[in-house]
């Protein structure tokens, strides 16, 4: 599995990226819920795309547009295993309990989580 490491930051403009589909620069700037120089995101598009390998670009007449190069689901899970690794020990348990032991979790993510659970079990 390719580790990807992104900032907030980062995830915050790739979850742009994902939604849309296909961006330019200004349209990242737009949808960002708070100001960010144009030159800031422009730079930090040129890296997700030349240095992480995250997004795709193509420059169409003057201006350039950015696809993602990887889903939000390889993206989390690269980042769910350098966690896990980091804080627990590479425990899947632990990390998985430590996540859940939150006294705020909504009936249907606890659903979620059953449902999960039931079905690796049938898979064993």
């Amino acid at each position: 599995m390719k580790d990807y490491r992104l900032t907030k930051y980062e995830l915050e403009m790739m979850d742009i990226i994902w939604d849309k589909g296909e961006v330019t620069v200004q349209d990242v700037c737009d949808a960002l819920p708070r100001k960010l120089a144009y030159t800031t995101v422009m730079t930090t598009l040129s890296m997700l795309a030349k240095k992480k390998k995250v997004l795709k670009v193509e420059k169409k007449s003057r201006a350039y547009l950015y696809r993602p190069a990887v889903s939000r689901d390889q993206v989390s899970s690269s980042m769910l295993e350098n966690i896990r690794g980091m804080l627990s020990g590479n425990s899947l348990s632990t990390l998985m309990l430590n996540m859940i032991e939150e006294d705020n979790i909504a009936e249907k993510d606890i659903k979620a989580l059953k449902n999960a659970i039931e079905k690796l079990e049938k898979k064993k």
